[in-house]
C-alpha cells in the first residue's frame, strides 16, 4: 500500500472531509499519493505528510471524470486505487487496472466494489493493509450506442433516482441530473419492451431493475419470480414493475397500488438482454442517458478486483 491513486467525488452524498482522507491514507501507511489535480484529489491531500503526485487532467464536471482519471492511473504502477465516494463513482472507477480500495461517502452506499458495509468511522478502525484481502466482482455490462458502462449492484430504467438534497435523501429526476440539475421528482410510468433470447415483454411500468441473482439482488424486495431465480442459481434476472419502486410510499398510498405486480425474466453469462424504452437508464445510482436506441446488457464475471475487510 506505498504506492497509491486517490479520487474523490466532492459531490457524492454530504461530500467528503479532508480530516476522512488523511485518516485513511495514514491507516494504509502509505508514502506516493497520485492524484487529479484539484478537488476531486489533490485540494484533500497538499499541505499533508504525504508525497503527493498530481495527474493533469482535463475535467469536464462530469461523471467522465473519473473515467478521465482511472485512464492515466492505469499508465502507472501502483498498489492500489482508493476511491471516496458513492456507488455510482465505484463504478466509474470499475475499468481500473488497479486493485479498487471503495471508501463509502454517497446517498446509499450499497455496491459490492465498498471495502465493507460498515459505517465510515468503523471502516478507518480497522483499515489495515494486513486486514485487507483482494477478491474479483462479478457484475454487469452496458452498451449503448457503442460505448460500454459496467454496473455491479443493478440497472434501472425510470424516471427518477435516489439523492441528497441538502441534507435529505429524495427522488429526483433523472434526465434532469444528467444535464447538471437536482430537481426533486415523483416518478412516471413509461413504455419498454424487453428481450431475453425467444422470450419478450413489453407494456407500460413503473420502473425495470437489472441486477445479478445473489445477495445484492434481496434487497430489491420483489420476490415470486425472483425469489426462484436466486434459488435456482440463474446469474441475474430482470424484474418489471407495474408501479415504480423509487418512490417513497406512504402506507395509504402503498395500499392504493396493491396488489402490486412484478414481472421477472432470468437470464444467465452468455445471453444478452434488450431493453427498449422511453426513459432514462442509471447504472449504480448514476443516469447514463435517456434511451433513443436499445440497450445490450449482459452478465460478466470477474470484472473488476477490490480489496475487502
Amino acid at each position: 500500500m506505498r504506492r497509491l491513486g486517490v479520487i474523490i467525488n466532492p459531490y457524492a452524498g454530504k461530500g467528503v472531509k479532508k480530516e476522512v482522507v488523511i485518516s485513511v491514507l495514514k491507516r494504509l501507511k502509505s508514502s506516493e499519493i497520485f492524484a487529479p489535480r484539484g478537488k476531486l484529489g489533490s485540494k484533500y491531500i497538499k499541505n499533508s505528510t504525504f508525497r503527493l503526485k498530481e495527474i493533469e487532467v482535463d475535467m469536464k464536471g462530469s461523471r467522465e471524470d473519473t473515467e478521465r482519471v482511472i485512464e492515466e492511473f492505469n499508465l502507472v504502477e501502483l498498489d492500489a486505487v482508493v476511491v471516496f465516494g458513492g456507488d455510482g463513482t465505484m463504478s466509474d472507477a470499475s475499468h481500473s487496472k488497479h486493485p479498487l480500495l471503495c471508501i463509502p461517502t454517497g446517498s446509499t452506499n450499497v455496491s459490492p466494489l465498498m471495502t465493507s458495509q460498515e459505517n465510515i468511522g468503523e471502516i478507518i478502525e480497522k483499515l489495515a493493509p494486513e486486514k485487507l484481502k483482494v477478491e474479483w466482482v462479478d457484475g454487469l455490462r452496458i452498451r449503448l450506442n457503442g460505448d460500454e458502462f459496467q454496473a455491479f449492484n443493478d440497472v434501472v430504467i425510470g424516471s427518477t433516482i435516489i439523492s441528497t438534497v441538502g441534507e435529505k435523501r429524495t427522488q429526483i429526476d433523472a434526465f434532469k441530473f444528467i444535464h447538471g440539475v437536482k430537481a426533486t421528482a415523483k416518478p412516471k410510468k413509461f413504455r419498454a419492451r424487453v428481450r431475453v433470447g425467444e422470450k419478450e415483454v413489453r407494456g407500460v411500468f413503473g420502473n425495470i431493475f437489472v441486477s445479478p441473482a445473489d445477495k445484492r439482488y434481496l434487497g430489491k424486495g420483489i420476490a415470486g419470480g425472483a425469489a426462484m431465480s436466486v434459488f435456482l442459481g440463474f446469474d441475474a434476472i430482470i424484474a418489471l414493475t407495474e408501479e415504480p419502486m423509487i418512490y417513497h410510499y406512504t402506507k395509504d398510498e402503498f395500499r392504493e397500488l396493491e396488489p402490486f405486480v412484478t414481472k421477472t425474466l432470468s437470464f444467465d453469462e452468455g445471453e444478452t438482454v434488450r431493453i427498449e424504452a422511453e426513459e432514462v437508464i442509471s447504472r449504480d445510482g448514476t443516469p447514463l442517458k435517456k434511451l433513443d436506441s436499445p440497450a445490450y446488457i449482459d452478465f460478466r464475471r470477474k470484472l473488476v478486483r477490490v480489496f475487502k475487510l
